[in-house]
């Protein structure tokens, strides 16, 4: 089903998110890059875009995120949120809170896990890339554009990633041959409805926020390999502060703030060292 808002608008409850401008077209290059220039003229918070077929989505480290029309949720919001600037990146926490719950609430059977920053894996597999990119707004306030792209339907993946990437009928049909997943309106209303709570918490209730956090994510008390510009090492992942840094433990028992960098954690997306 397409995702014109007038398939999906009626249904929504909430009070910003996916209110007032929402840009959709059925073929776009990037949902980021088109949200990008309608914040720098003025879009509001919770300004939406989207489409059925994105053709160039990006992830996280600049990697290439790939869908078919019909397979895929693509999507950026807009956020313009009551934060201090230190606490902006944590915006990119709401978003994958949001999109976890989200896929419980619709995906009956499925068990899904935040992969620390902002992956959702089920099965030991992504199906979930969020990326947040920080643009100014016409008065030079802060925006926060959160692109989000969920792998629905895909049967099938490329060989480079078909060890690390599903789909949520994938995951769902290994347990149950006979499931269906949610239609592409229901997910996309659900998630909006449940970004308007993760950031009524984040910006009213930190320390609860980052406790709904800990408890979502598969990281954690894992062994974990860390791929950072200047050094890598292997170590367990014992918790996350309040800024969002994953606190590991490496084998010389120094306790390591990792701020950024590709996290594998042992047992997710064919990481098994």
């Amino acid at each position: 089903m397409s995702l014109h808002p007038d398939f999906w608008q009626n249904s929504l409850t909430t009070c910003w998110a996916g209110r007032g401008d929402v840009d959709y077209h059925e073929t776009l290059p990037s949902t980021n890059s088109r949200l990008k220039e309608l914040a720098r003229q003025g879009a509001p918070h919770g300004a939406l875009c989207l489409c059925d077929d994105q053709t160039a989505g990006r992830g996280r480290l600049q990697r290439s995120w790939l869908s078919q029309p019909g397979d895929a949720l693509t999507f950026s919001l807009l956020l313009k949120p009551a934060l201090p600037a230190e606490q902006l990146p944590l915006c990119t926490f709401a978003a994958a809170l949001a999109v976890h719950e989200s896929i419980r609430q619709t995906c009956p059977g499925l068990t899904p896990g935040v992969k620390w920053p902002n992956d959702i894996v089920t099965g030991g597999k992504k199906c979930v890339g969020i990326l947040s990119e920080l643009v100014m707004g016409p008065e030079g306030e802060p925006c926060v554009v959160m692109g989000v792209g969920i792998n629905v339907a895909q049967t099938d993946f490329p060989q480079e990633i078909r060890q690390t990437a599903t789909s949520l009928l994938r995951s769902m049909q290994a347990e149950d041959p006979s499931a269906t997943v949610p239609s592409l309106p229901r997910l996309l209303c659900c998630f909006l409805e449940e970004m308007e709570a993760a950031m009524a918490l984040l910006e009213g209730d930190l320390p609860a926020f980052m406790e709904s956090y800990r408890r979502a994510c598969v990281t954690l008390d894992k062994r974990v390999r860390v791929i950072g510009r200047k050094e890598s090492f292997i170590g367990t992942a014992e918790d996350i502060d309040p800024t969002g840094a994953l606190l590991v433990r490496d084998e010389n028992n120094h306790l390591q703030r990792v701020l950024s960098g590709d996290v594998s954690v042992r047992g997710l997306m064919g990481y098994t060292d």
